[in-house]
């Protein structure tokens, strides 16, 4: 029964059993989870830095990820691609690329006019009948 508990709780959070287990005994001796600075290299840019790579980012969806790192090094920011595409990706943005589309060919054109000279033909008729029956 208590494995299964360990295991429910790590999937809602998402993490190791170690890692909530140091957490939980964290919590169950001071009473709280105290976020302790780390060793480590320290971030290239500060918070107010990756707003505005945001905003960056906002003003124009379609930008590429060297115009970004321009318009970025441009308002004081030193960094490499690197940095931006993964500051970008902390912020939750991803990169999709549009799937190419074959043309339509011309039977599937005319097809379509056809469709809607059909439609708007029928449906004019239809308002004047109802025009008719006021």
């Amino acid at each position: 029964a208590g494995k299964k508990k360990w295991n429910h709780s790590i999937l809602n959070v998402g993490c190791s059993q170690s890692a909530v287990s140091k957490i939980w005994t964290e919590y169950k001796q001071h009473g709280k989870v105290v976020k302790v600075r780390r060793t480590g290299r320290p971030r290239k840019t500060s918070k107010c830095q990756e707003k505005q790579l945001k905003a960056i980012c906002l003003e124009n969806r379609k930008c590429t990820k060297r115009q970004m790192k321009k318009k970025w090094e441009e308002a004081g920011v030193n960094v490499c691609g690197r940095t931006v595409q993964n500051r970008l990706k902390e912020m939750g943005f991803s990169y999709r690329k549009a799937t190419r589309k074959p043309s339509l060919t011309l039977k599937q054109k005319r097809t379509r006019l056809r469709w809607a000279k059909e439609r708007f033909t029928f449906l004019k008729k239809e308002e004047e009948e109802e025009k008719s029956h006021l």
